[in-house]
């Protein structure tokens, strides 16, 4: 194999953490350009509940001063945007941040909040899973933020489907190495093009291209070595070493065969 050098950046490169009680409540944050596409994840549960394993957008984000609401009478023109892949896997369910949305008797609910494509304020339906990812959009550049209750498990599984591209996240708020993400789905080859490996996608820094990582049985070490174990790799089939997946940090994958991915602290 011939050896590439290339960097692999995570979506959410400055992110911050920051306990705020002994040991349930912090935050990430992330710096967003206008007009482009970040994937973003759920990480946090509602702060000062019991861990229900969900989070309703408008607990678990905050924009900054910058990005205004905008409005469901201008078709959400200046509003900023979220997109949540639906369960089938094909298509999106869109959310959006405005100042002029309605509670379930249609009266206007005079303050600013995240609500759905027909103008109602979210519910219990449109609820996150911890470690579920989503697209985030903004008109103008700003801050966003994900706050809530720390996961206090040590380890986290997450499924997915089989043959279908799934949006997942690192559900703790601090950077996780990739290679010590477990899987119980069957790897592939570097020998075969990657056809049958589960792969990661992580959205580069620049938010235009992907970093691809591949779970094969024939990865080499930097003296071209076979590992002899099935390891994370990159696209040259070359075992990742620091790689991370940053806290907060959403990223698709996919695999032939149903499975799930477990992160551990």
């Amino acid at each position: 194999m011939k050896k590439l050098m290339f960097v692999a950046a995570a979506a959410i490169a400055s992110s911050a953490f920051c306990i705020e009680s002994a040991n349930t409540v912090g935050y990430t944050s992330k710096d967003v350009e206008a007009g482009k596409f970040y994937l973003i994840g759920a990480q946090f549960d509602k702060a000062g509940t019991d861990s229900a394993g969900s989070v309703d957008m408008n607990d678990l984000l905050k924009l900054s001063s910058t990005i205004e609401a905008g409005l469901y009478d201008d078709d959400f023109a200046t509003a900023p945007q979220i997109q949540v892949l639906n369960a089938a896997g094909n298509g999106y369910n869109m959310y959006f941040y405005i100042s002029d949305g309605t509670d379930e008797n249609d009266d206007e609910l005079g303050y600013d909040c995240w609500c759905d494509k027909d103008g109602y304020e979210l519910d219990d339906s449109a609820k996150l899973a911890l470690g579920k990812g989503f697209w985030f959009k903004s008109p103008v550049a700003g801050t966003i933020t994900a706050a809530g209750q720390v996961s206090e498990m040590s380890s986290t599984t997450l499924n997915f489907p089989a043959d279908k591209f799934s949006i997942l996240c690192n559900p703790y708020p601090v950077a996780v190495a990739l290679q010590s993400l477990t899987t119980s789905a069957t790897p592939g080859l570097y020998d075969d093009d990657f056809a049958t490996a589960p792969q990661i996608q992580v959205l580069n820094a620049a938010a235009i291209g992907y970093n691809m990582y591949f779970y094969i049985s024939d990865g080499t070490d930097d003296n071209d070595d076979e590992l002899g174990y099935n390891a994370w790799c990159d696209k040259d089939g070359y075992e990742l070493d620091g790689t991370q997946i940053d806290a907060g940090a959403a990223f698709w994958i996919k695999s032939p065969v149903a499975g799930s991915v477990t992160f551990s602290l």
